[in-house]
């Protein structure tokens, strides 16, 4: 019996090991920049729109439009992971709102999942940002 348990709790600690999870992350009414107001440059909606999706592009996202203001994004890894997402934005700011996944270990009741989502989230929050920066310098 005492061989066992060395064993039992090794595969035990596995187990739970391999179940990481972490509060879920949105970024939410997140700044494009510091720069002068976007409506002095000329700035339209769509050119936010476009460099949303040029940025999300660059890691694999791929956007549905939904209306003025709001794309759906949905990217998969290793065609094994799964998440999509809204995005709010106006011509000042931009929120990153979880929709669903799969293959992610989202648990509702206490708002976590994998923490690799929560990096897919801010890769793309920092990678719309760099856009909107090389626009407004363009």
């Amino acid at each position: 019996m005492k061989s066992l348990l060395p064993g039992a709790i090794l595969a035990l600690a596995l187990a739970i090991g391999g179940c990481r999870a972490a509060p879920i992350y949105n970024a939410e009414d997140v700044a494009y920049t510091a720069a002068p107001s976007t409506t002095a440059q000329g700035f339209t909606l769509d050119d936010y729109r476009a460099a949303i999706i040029r940025a999300g592009a660059k890691r694999g996202w791929a956007f549905t439009d939904e209306g003025p203001g709001h794309l759906v994004g949905n990217v998969a890894v290793r065609n094994k992971h799964f998440a999509t997402v809204d995005v709010l934005f106006d011509t000042e700011e931009f929120s990153i709102e979880y929709k669903s996944s799969r293959n992610l270990n989202y648990d509702a009741s206490r708002g976590e999942i994998h923490p690799n989502y929560n990096s897919w989230i801010s890769n793309l929050q920092n990678d719309i940002q760099a856009e909107i920066a090389i626009m407004k310098a363009g």
